[in-house]
């Protein structure tokens, strides 16, 4: 039985290549496993086992950012045929943007469930996770940014929902409520999975520990696989800067200029 990770990467405003060259780096160095990029650019890029060139996604949208001078487009669909693309049993799904400190991810790739994905999440500037919620039914977002997956008919149900949901995604977001544009992965996830798990929280998805996240905001520096998090704080009427150190930690880094200048450094 094959496992491996599998990344997105469609370059546009952000060279998302070169981030997810660094994020397989750290997948190979921490989990020991084969890494597949699914891109649509025709080159070969080093650092990946294995390239499936696909026709890209066709829409997506544009979305601001703090470190970004204006905004960018986001091209982020199609990942609903991850399941179908994948060329492993087991596979990890990660975005680009979420780069691996430690080994925690491999206890997933070693049990037995059929998927897994972050339902609770936490902000390196917060002191406890959450649940987030979308539109005005206040939905529970499950995150696409990790996944874990194995090819079962559940898996494949999720993955067909979550097709379909995109393929649809006006009428879902009149549906239940929620701004149609840009489209999202997590949105689209968690309704494909409230829909598989006939329409209860599907429990037995959840990773047991919360997705952290740093926003797009955060000043961000590495130095000998410390993370040093800059950011502010309103405090007695003011901004007040504060800073985090941060070892061993996995991070979805929601600041891709950030990101990039990460990359240049390594």
């Amino acid at each position: 039985m094959s496992t491996g990770a599998i990344i997105f990467a469609f370059n546009g405003d952000i060279e998302y290549t070169r981030i997810a060259q660094e994020c397989a780096r750290r997948i190979k160095q921490h989990l020991n496993i084969p890494v597949t990029l699914i891109t649509n650019a025709v080159r070969t890029y080093s650092g990946f086992d294995n390239q499936i060139l696909v026709a890209g996604p066709n829409y997506g949208g544009v979305r601001s950012w703090a470190d970004c001078d204006a905004p960018v487009t986001w091209r982020n669909s199609g990942r609903c045929d991850a399941l179908e693309l994948s060329p492993y049993d087991t596979t990890l799904l990660v975005d680009a943007d979420y780069w691996i400190e430690d080994n925690t991810l491999r206890c997933l790739l070693e049990a037995d469930g059929e998927l897994y994905a972050h339902n609770t999440r936490q902000y390196i500037n917060e002191l406890t996770s959450k649940i987030e919620t979308f539109g005005m039914l206040k939905t529970e977002m499950w995150w696409a940014t990790v996944m874990v997956f194995r090819k079962t008919q559940f898996t494949k149900d999720v993955f067909d929902a979550w097709r379909m949901v995109e393929q649809n995604y006006k009428h879902y977001s009149q549906l239940f409520q929620f701004q149609q544009k840009p489209f999202r992965n997590d949105f689209a996830l968690s309704l494909a999975l409230l829909l598989c798990n006939g329409n209860t929280h599907p429990a037995q998805c959840a990773i047991p520990w919360p997705l952290i996240n740093v926003p797009d905001n955060c000043s961000i520096d590495l130095q000998d696989n410390v993370w040093t998090l800059g950011y502010d704080v309103y405090e007695n009427s003011e901004f007040k800067p504060k800073q985090i150190k941060i070892k061993n930690q996995n991070l979805h880094i929601m600041g891709k200029r950030n990101l990039e200048k990460l990359c240049e450094l390594q």
